[in-house]
């Protein structure tokens, strides 16, 4: 094997790196080649959201508690992602919340000021994407599988659409070779999301900014001299992430087998590498 042949079969071999045109000097001679510089998401910075937090626990059921999973789930996407170069912020790397709430904060005052929180954290970042991790619970426990959220009221809806196909595509596909016959659903628009109450408002973390009324705000149980907001001002503008991002339902908690997965090492590991395959295909880089 030639001496170029060597240097290009090594290059071949390291798919974790990326590949930048460079200058090889073979025997004397300057040859024009590629060269491994970087890794393959070098430069690329993703916030990962590990969602609930502090005495939000989110869904429990079956030994199972969303706020403990979502935030192991995120560390392993994050170690994977670092290891093909990434620079990942977590939005939150313990069971507290993101940032410190006011004491007099609690329910869902305590919830709007933490989610104002991880959406700052994500546009301080400048990251390029925006993943929140949960997973799901429903009154039917036959109900399964996972699902993945956008919102069509950015100016980036389109590539948001696309990430969450990509990672719930990923998700997918890393739990169909571990036997579990997941059901792949299309990405969906929160746009169409009603919550409890009937309201058509999109998801925190992913909508644009929107003013909310002080009415909204005591209606939703939010206590507006708590948040900031002057006695006499009428409403409250949110923050909005700046980034391409997803809402990920990963799994039902409240299905006995999906929760049985979800304790499961080795799919948590799987889960985990779906979503850091999805991601990196967005970014232009191949799954692993």
């Amino acid at each position: 094997m030639t001496a170029l042949r060597r240097v290009l079969t090594l290059v071949a071999q390291h798919r974790m790196f990326s590949i930048v045109t460079g200058l090889v000097i073979l025997g004397g001679a300057v040859v024009s080649a590629n060269f491994v510089a970087a890794g393959e998401l070098s430069g690329r910075t993703v916030v990962l959201d590990p969602g609930h937090a502090g005495d939000e626990p989110g869904a429990s059921a079956y030994g199972v508690i969303e706020r403990e999973s979502n935030l192991d789930i995120a560390q392993r996407v994050r170690t994977i992602l670092e290891a093909r170069g990434a620079h990942v912020v977590l939005t939150r790397n313990s069971e507290a919340r993101p940032r410190d709430v006011p004491p007099e904060a609690t329910g869902v005052t305590a919830t709007f000021i933490d989610l104002q929180s991880r959406v700052a954290i994500a546009n301080a970042a400048r990251a390029d994407v925006f993943v929140s991790i949960h997973s799901n619970s429903y009154p039917d426990s036959s109900v399964r599988g996972g699902d993945a959220w956008y919102t069509s009221l950015r100016p980036f809806a389109a590539d948001s659409k696309r990430l969450a196909a990509l990672c719930i595509e990923g998700v997918n596909t890393a739990l169909q070779e571990k036997g579990y016959p997941i059901r792949a659903r299309e990405a969906m628009d929160d746009a169409q999301f009603v919550d409890a109450a009937g309201r058509g408002t999109p998801m925190f973390v992913l909508g644009p900014e929107r003013d909310v009324s002080r009415a909204e705000l005591v209606e939703r149980g939010v206590n507006p001299a708590v948040v900031g907001i002057h006695p006499d001002a009428p409403s409250w503008r949110t923050s909005a992430t700046q980034m391409p991002g997803t809402l990920l339902e990963l799994l039902y908690i409240s299905n006995p087998d999906d929760a049985a997965l979800l304790k499961d090492e080795p799919t948590r590991y799987a889960i985990a590498r779906g979503i850091a395959d999805g991601i990196a295909r967005f970014l232009g880089a191949p799954a692993s």
